[in-house]
């Protein structure tokens, strides 16, 4: 993508200096920005007066690859300025539309700052490492890693791969010391800091296996990794019962994984997709429309 400057504030600065039709579209977004992220073209234009091209050619000037690419930055920029807003609350959500307005508002803060730090390279370098490897052991402590470790062993077993999940410091160990090197180590950590994770990822790669991590860049973990997918995730949960929006995030780097994974296997574990589907049918019916196994 190419310029990253917050485009929010940019359509703010640079008004004044906008030709009338960039100027006439600006002010249409700046007047609901949320409407925005969510407008077809056609409707931005009419709302500014301009025509769909011009809307286009907008875009482009100010760094971005098209009205789709410009819809997912402003939807981004203007997640990000709302999580310091919501940051500022007192007392916490207790109805059922105040709790599900907080919810949807940490899910799209999260995945706008997962999606803001996104490494592509870093995707397909670990993408290669997964689909190339004999054996992959997803890792994770703590309530948000450890679920999103054993959902990594639920996506990659349906694209053929030998994988397992735990979340146990003592067996993490056990099997750092086991693992050779065609094996993977597939590890989740908000921190980078839990001793096992840190611990099992130095003693694989002294036995040249391969460490994939997703964590924080400065973290002890990702120091460790052959590849670091970075992931800085936020809590600023004033309210213990309140679910850590982090896991949101490492949800999407693990969604982009996956896919990218099963578009390289999409050739060699088609048909037995098919007949993993096909064996579903006997439990509850016609699967076409579903998720295998789900």
């Amino acid at each position: 993508m190419a310029n990253q400057v917050n485009l929010i504030d940019r359509l703010r600065i640079e008004n004044d200096e906008m030709n009338p039709a960039d100027r006439a579209i600006a002010n249409a977004i700046l007047e609901d920005i949320e409407a925005a992220t969510r407008l077809p073209i056609k409707e931005l234009a009419a709302r500014a007066k301009v025509s769909e091209p011009t809307i286009v050619r907008f875009t482009r000037r100010i760094g971005c690859d098209g009205f789709t690419d410009f819809k997912i930055r402003l939807a981004q920029d203007y997640a990000i300025g709302r999580m310091y807003i919501v940051g500022e609350r007192t007392s916490a959500a207790e109805t059922g539309p105040d709790v599900a307005e907080n919810v949807y508002e940490a899910t799209i803060q999260a995945l706008a700052v997962a999606f803001s730090q996104r490494d592509p390279a870093a995707l397909e370098r670990a993408t290669e490492l997964l689909h190339n490897a004999r054996r992959i052991f997803c890792f994770g402590v703590g309530g948000s890693s450890a679920n999103v470790a054993r959902e990594a062993e639920n996506r990659l077993f349906r694209l053929d791969l030998a994988v397992s999940a735990t979340a146990d410091p003592y067996k993490q160990r056990i099997i750092a010391s086991t693992v050779e090197a065609d094996d993977v180590l597939f590890i989740f950590s908000v921190t980078g800091k839990p001793l096992s994770l840190v611990d099992s990822a130095k003693l694989a790669v002294s036995l040249d296996a391969k460490v994939v991590t997703v964590t924080h860049p400065g973290s002890p973990l990702a120091s460790h990794a052959t590849v670091n997918v970075p992931l800085v995730a936020f809590d600023e949960e004033k309210f213990f019962y309140m679910p850590n929006r982090g896991r949101y995030g490492q949800l999407f780097v693990l969604d982009c994984i996956s896919t990218l994974i099963g578009a390289r296997r999409r050739n060699t574990v088609g048909k037995k997709l098919w007949r993993a589907r096909s064996t579903l049918v006997a439990l509850h019916g016609s699967t076409d429309n579903q998720p295998i196994g789900d």
